[in-house]
C-alpha cells in the first residue's frame, strides 16, 4: 500500500490511489514510515520541516498537517494502518507487508544469507526479486534530513544487491547473463573496483579474453586519471591470469 522506492505513492486495499498531495504532509508521512512503530517527537518533525528557523506557528501548523494526514489515511485502518498521538509525538503503525522498502530489504537479507550459505540458485532468485522491486531512489521529491539519510543508505543496499546477484549468477556459470548489467554498473560506478573484477571474470569466463583485457585497461586508466592510483593487487593478479589464459 505504501511505496517509497521512487516517488511516494499510497494505495488502498483495492488498488485505488490515496492522494497525499501537500509537500509537508508527504514529508511527515515519509519520516513516520521510516521510524515504524517508533514515536517521532513534535520537535523532531518541526526540525525536519523547518530546518533553519521554525515559524512561530510551526507547532500549530504541524498539528494541522498531522490531522489532515490522519484523515487521509483513515480508509487504511481496516488494514492495520494507524497514525497515533503519543505524548509529544506521533507514531505510525503499518504492517511490514504493506511497505515496499521493508519487502525489498527482507528479500535482500534472505538472498545475502543464501549466498553466504552456499546456495547461489536460491540467492539469485531472492536478490532478483529484490532488484525488481526497485522503482528508483527513495522518495526523491522529499527533501528532509531523515529521508536524505535513508535514501543514501538504501542506494548503497541496492548497489550491493546488484553485486551479490551478479556474484550468484557467476557462481552458477551464467556469465553471459550478467555482462550487460555489469557494463551498466561500471558506467554508473566507474571507481568501484569490485564491479570491474566481476566484469573481468564474466568476460574471461566466456573466453572473451581481448574484451577482458580491454576492460582492465579502461579501469586502470579511469583509476589513474580520477584517483591517481593503480588497480588493487587482486585485480592485477586477475589481469595476469587473463594474460596467461587461465580458466575462470
Amino acid at each position: 500500500m505504501f511505496q517509497l522506492l521512487g516517488r511516494l505513492s499510497v494505495v488502498d486495499g483495492g488498488g485505488r490511489a490515496i492522494d497525499v498531495r501537500a509537500a509537508k504532509q508527504q514529508a511527515i508521512l515519509a519520516v513516520l514510515m521510516l521510524r515504524p512503530g517508533g514515536v517521532v517527537s513534535v520537535d523532531r518533525l518541526m526540525t525536519e520541516l523547518w530546518p533553519d528557523r521554525p515559524p512561530a506557528t510551526a507547532k500549530a501548523s504541524l498539528q494541522t498537517y498531522v490531522y489532515r494526514l490522519r484523515r487521509t489515511l483513515a480508509p487504511l485502518a481496516a488494514h492495520g494502518v494507524t497514525l497515533n498521538t503519543h505524548g509529544h509525538g506521533y507514531t505510525l503503525i503499518v504492517p511490514d507487508r504493506a511497505v515496499d522498502i521493508r519487502a525489498f530489504e527482507q528479500h535482500f537479507s534472505r538472498g545475502t544469507d543464501a549466498l553466504t550459505a552456499g546456495s547461489p540458485a536460491v540467492a539469485a532468485v531472492l536478490l532478483r526479486e529484490a532488484l525488481d522491486m526497485w522503482r528508483g531512489p527513495l522518495a526523491p521529491e522529499i527533501d528532509v534530513e531523515t529521508v536524505r539519510c535513508e535514501r543514501r543508505r538504501l542506494d548503497a543496499v541496492h548497489l550491493t544487491a546488484s553485486e551479490l546477484w551478479v556474484e550468484a549468477e557467476l557462481r552458477l556459470g551464467l556469465h553471459n547473463r550478467v555482462i550487460p548489467e555489469l557494463e551498466r554498473l561500471v558506467e554508473a560506478h566507474p571507481l568501484r573496483e569490485s564491479l570491474w573484477g566481476m566484469l573481468l571474470r564474466a568476460l574471461a569466463g566466456l573466453g572473451r579474453r581481448a574484451e577482458a583485457l580491454a576492460a582492465y585497461r579502461r579501469m586502470r586508466d579511469i583509476l589513474s586519471t580520477e584517483l591517481g592510483v593503480e588497480p588493487a593487487d587482486h585485480l592485477r593478479r586477475q589481469h595476469q591470469d587473463i594474460l596467461r589464459g587461465a580458466s575462470f
